[in-house]
């Protein structure tokens, strides 16, 4: 199928899952174990078609930036010479490759007014502002469609960080950010995390001066290194994050004592939608967005992410950035 097609077909199944969503919330709830169970069951469906649609448009990205599904890719792989005729339909291959990008992209993005006014009618319907529901159950459904509303979104917005760095449109604004400090807000933004996976999460003293980066940014790859550290830690484990100074670099690190990874295993993680196949991670959500991000935000400040892991003996992940002006490098 296309991309184009697999892409609309995705969006499409998202639109029909928001609008069952908005009716299990809406239906009357009746009496009887039954109903609630039917109840469940539509929001509970609702949000798993949600989010696979989700990934489906996020391959369909993922794909045309990779390379896998796409004609120019193939042609440009071989620069040998070729006929007039096939220059221009190269050119064209090329055009189109870059017009489905720039669809796709515009698309993931519209995907997020939607989302956002999931979640935030959601939050309003728990806060209960207008008055109590009728029957309490309905929170135990709003709360799932505002979980579900998060997840799907995160998703949404990897997708389009990724094909916008795909297409070479995503810009940093650098400016001058603390070390120190961007590890302790990144630290803070996983504190819930680590603590409902009973996971330590400590912060190590920052011995690093400024350094030029795009903060947001920062924080986005860190927040995704560290996320990953505590969902693959075992409870009882132990997550940290620091930031040291050598040799003109800044140096974040994260380390965890989670179950650790092959050198195989290493490159399948770091390729966006694939997933290490085990069962520790068929028990986590997640489609394998968090850590390929990182790696290409990093790049992207002229960084370089070292990965350091072996199986039950914990990872350790450094983000790597110059101490001159960080500048973009071309992911297309």
């Amino acid at each position: 199928m296309p991309r184009l097609a697999r892409a609309t077909t995705a969006i499409a199944a998202v639109t029909a899952a928001l609008v069952a969503l908005a009716a299990a919330l809406a239906d009357p709830v009746g009496d009887g174990l039954q109903a609630l169970a039917q109840h469940r069951l539509i929001v509970a469906g609702s949000l798993f078609l949600a989010v696979a649609s989700a990934v489906a448009l996020g391959i369909a990205i993922g794909r045309g930036a990779s390379g896998d599904a796409g004609p120019s890719m193939a042609a440009s792989a071989a620069p040998s010479p070729v006929e007039p005729a096939a220059a221009q339909a190269q050119a064209q291959a090329e055009a189109m490759n870059r017009a489905e990008t720039e669809f796709l992209a515009n698309m993931t993005h519209e995907l997020r007014t939607p989302l956002n006014a999931v979640i935030g009618f959601a939050e309003l319907i728990l806060s209960e502002v207008h008055g109590p529901m009728s029957d309490r159950r309905y929170c135990d459904y709003v709360s799932h469609i505002r979980t579900g509303g998060k997840q799907l979104l995160a998703i949404v917005d990897a997708t389009l960080d990724l094909s916008a760095l795909a297409a070479g449109r995503l810009d940093l604004q650098p400016r001058c950010v603390e070390p120190g400090a961007i590890v302790e807000e990144c630290a803070q933004s996983v504190a819930a995390q680590a603590e409902a996976a009973k996971v330590e999460l400590a912060v190590r003293p920052s011995t690093a001066p400024a350094v030029a980066a795009d903060p947001a940014r920062l924080k986005q790859a860190l927040t995704n290194l560290l996320s990953n550290a505590i969902k693959f830690t075992a409870p009882g484990g132990r997550v940290s994050i620091g930031a040291t100074f050598h040799e003109d670099v800044v140096a974040f690190e994260v380390t965890d004592t989670g179950i650790g990874m092959t050198p195989s295993q290493v490159n399948v993680a770091l390729q966006p939608f694939r997933m290490i196949d085990s069962c520790m991670t068929r028990r986590h959500s997640g489609c394998g967005l968090g850590l390929p991000l990182a790696e290409r935000l990093v790049r992207l400040h002229g960084g370089e992410l070292r990965i350091d892991s072996r199986p039950g003996g914990g990872t350790s992940i450094a983000a790597i950035l110059p101490m001159s002006a960080s500048h973009q490098t071309d992911e297309r």
